[in-house]
């Protein structure tokens, strides 16, 4: 029988071999996005920085914290009083990050919300559409949703904003990156320009899908139906830098960013 080198030894040899640091997650566990995992962290905070501010003395809320791609860099930046908590639906990134982040920042606190997400979490037991946040109304300064629209059904999306309205402080701010369908996305799309060959088609009304037997792996929402969304739930979209995902050129980033404000 051929010996078997156990999961945490191949973990902990990246660290030797200078492959990770301690506050990188094994290659193995990585579930979210492309690209160099602490180099996109770093992008994403610097976005929040510029589009909607970043205060030491913030309590921030990470829809969708992933393995900590974002919550590692934002440890430089929020201090207590401040603070900072992630939800998440894959158990595995909650796990990771309550061991390893946590117990290096206490500030900051991450927690497993078991939402059914066909791509994600086809385990899950909870729907979206009737979440509520483990947290209290009127919490946080600061939420940020990194790619987490892009793989949810309208049911969902109209319940998170919801809630994320009632979880922010007045005046509180948010960084979102969703795809937005208007006039000049839907052309370039009609006209094969998206990066990476992801074609859209129609999925309902309001949204289109990359691929129909699993919409959840990228979602598009019809511009107009999106801003009603927000207004409905008492959020404000003050910007929208677009991005290049459906074929522009001079773009900030991949996905369309929105700043938004609680009304």
């Amino acid at each position: 029988m051929k010996n078997i080198i156990p999961l945490s030894v191949i973990d902990q040899l990246e660290i030797i071999t200078g492959e990770r640091d301690v506050l990188t997650p094994p290659s193995r566990m990585i579930f979210i996005g492309d690209g160099d995992f602490k180099k996109v962290g770093e992008i994403t905070v610097s976005h929040i920085k510029d589009l909607v501010g970043l205060n030491a003395t913030d309590r921030v809320l990470d829809v969708g914290s992933g393995i900590g791609r974002v919550a590692i860099p934002l440890t430089k930046h929020i201090n207590p009083p401040g603070g900072y908590d992630g939800i998440e639906i894959v158990k595995e990134g909650v796990d990771w990050c309550n061991k390893e982040v946590h117990k290096r920042f206490p500030h900051f606190n991450f927690h497993h919300l078991n939402v059914y997400n066909k791509m994600y979490n086809p385990k899950g037991t909870m729907q979206g559409h009737e979440l509520r946040f483990p947290f209290e109304s009127s919490t946080f300064d600061l939420v940020i949703l990194n790619s987490v629209f892009t793989h949810m059904l309208e049911a969902d999306f109209e319940r998170y904003l919801a809630e994320i309205s009632r979880v922010l402080k007045k005046g509180a701010r948010g960084y979102i990156t969703m795809f937005l369908l208007n006039e000049e996305s839907r052309r370039l799309n009609a006209q094969g320009k998206n990066k990476y060959d992801r074609q859209l088609t129609p999925f309902t009304d309001k949204t289109m899908v990359h691929l129909q037997d699993l919409p959840e792996s990228m979602i598009a929402f019809d511009e107009t139906y999106a801003r009603e969304a927000f207004a409905k739930a008492g959020l404000t979209i003050k910007n929208i830098q677009f991005g290049n995902w459906c074929g522009r050129d001079n773009t900030v980033d991949y996905q369309d960013l929105l700043s938004i404000t609680k009304n």
